[in-house]
């Protein structure tokens, strides 16, 4: 229900403006997406988190090992057993004065291995259960972080259209300069009004062209800070000037909020990976189970040679205590992390509301401000045609009527203010409750 009422305006706006040809919003988000160098960057990140994901479970499968050595040695009882190891043991080597002084021997042995944890206190599963929490955190957070680089989008796209209303808001203030203009001079011709009167409106005319400038170099400069955002060039774009401010319920933003917002999510794997990584640790001081198996070959002149060999097979199990309570301490770390992390949780929650209740104030401030200042203009338009109805007919004078058009083209202004202010807090209403991709795009 939410997103349909929040969407119904901005769906009115890309529709408007995808008529007219203009750059959508929509666009905008997709080229964000696909081209944004922090978010191709995060994608490789998220592929190294998987990598290190894979690497733990891969600790659950058998370890295949392979050796080759070479050794000389006259020491007696190596010597013998190398001998052996070859198969050329005979009786001579046996020989008492053989046996205390043998000659030198050489000889290769090539070493095939296979290891098999079968229990190792269930650190190795911990761990992978820590590694895989690990990864899912990362991908909300990713997924988070996306959310506020498409915000930044939003932001700058919402200033390009700022931009180009304050241009057309240039060009009427313009048009109506060259109108005051063009008045004083026939009333001057006619002996009516001063030479004063024409110099001070074609000071106003300058001034005025001199802000239409200002305001299309804004312009430009405001497509380039959206092509920064989003990686894609717009240079030359067509941006639709702002439009009305969509609606916003501040109750359906909170309790959309706590569900929503990824980055909670993400603490919440977190949490899980430190009480996983707290069970991996305590496994350390449990009986870890090995099976291993090995096959040698032996040779006196190659490597890899097949003059002698053998194989071996067994079961390990082993247990060690550290005196110094090492591991347990390390364990007890981890739930002081867990600990913390259950505090920022909390605090996470109340910050979020807060920055939607901040958010909505904001909006709302700006929704005041937006029929303050329509308010404002309809008084400066009514005013403006007054004083100019005034001055043709003399009971008026120059001062007064460009007066008057600069209260008008400050009501213009404040009015783009409030507006811009307005869809502005209600991107960060929309970022903060974490559905800003949802209804936006």
């Amino acid at each position: 229900h939410l997103r349909r009422v929040m969407m119904i305006p901005v769906l009115l706006f890309v529709v408007a403006v995808a008529m007219g040809g203009d750059l959508t919003l929509q666009r905008v988000f997709e080229d964000t997406l696909r081209n944004n160098l922090e978010i191709r960057a995060m994608k490789f990140e998220l592929k190294a988190y998987e990598r290190e994901y894979r690497s733990v479970s891969g600790l659950l499968l058998p370890t295949l090992g392979i050796e080759e050595s070479f050794t000389r040695t006259d020491i007696p009882a190596y010597a013998l057993f190398t001998r052996m190891n070859q198969g050329r043991i005979s009786p001579q080597d046996f020989a008492p004065a053989n046996l205390r002084d043998p000659s030198a021997v050489s000889g290769f042995e090539t070493k095939f291995t296979l290891q098999i944890p079968l229990w190792m206190g269930g650190g190795i599963r911990s761990r992978k259960e820590a590694s895989l929490y690990t990864r899912r955190a990362q991908e909300k957070a990713f997924r988070r972080k996306r959310e506020e680089i498409l915000f930044d989008a939003y932001r700058a796209f919402l200033k390009v259209s700022l931009s180009k209303s304050a241009v057309k808001v240039a060009q009427e203030n313009l048009k109506e300069a060259e109108e005051h203009l063009r008045v004083a001079e026939k009333l001057h011709g006619a002996g009516v009004a001063l030479l004063s009167d024409v110099l001070r409106a074609r000071v106003s005319l300058k001034k005025a062209e001199e802000k239409l400038r200002e305001a299309e170099n804004n312009y430009k400069l405001a497509l380039k800070a959206l092509s920064l955002v989003a990686n894609t060039d717009y240079t030359g774009e067509s941006v639709p000037p702002l439009s009305a401010c969509p609606s916003l319920s501040a109750e359906e933003l909170k309790e959309k909020a706590l569900k929503s917002r990824e980055d909670l999510k993400a603490l919440e794997e977190r949490l899980k990976a430190l009480r996983s990584g707290y069970r991996a640790v305590l496994a350390e001081n449990l009986p870890q189970v090995l099976a291993f198996a090995s096959y040698h070959l032996y040779d006196r002149d190659v490597p890899f040679g097949t003059e002698g060999n053998g194989y071996l097979v067994g079961l390990k199990v082993s247990l060690s205590f550290n005196t110094g309570l090492s591991a347990v301490e390390k364990a007890l770390a981890y739930r002081e992390r867990e600990r913390a992390l259950v505090s920022r949780r909390e605090y996470m929650k109340k910050s979020i509301l807060f920055e939607i209740e901040k958010a909505f104030t904001e909006y709302t401030n700006a929704r005041s401000a937006i029929e303050s200042a329509e308010a404002r203009v309809r008084s400066a338009q009514e005013n403006l045609r007054i004083i100019r109805t005034r001055y043709r007919n003399g009971l008026a004078r120059i001062v007064d009527l460009l007066d008057s058009q600069t209260q008008m083209e400050l009501a213009r202004f404040d009015y783009l203010q409030a507006l811009y202010r307005c869809n502005l807090s209600y991107g960060k209403a929309l970022l903060a409750a974490g559905i800003i991709e949802e209804v936006l795009r």
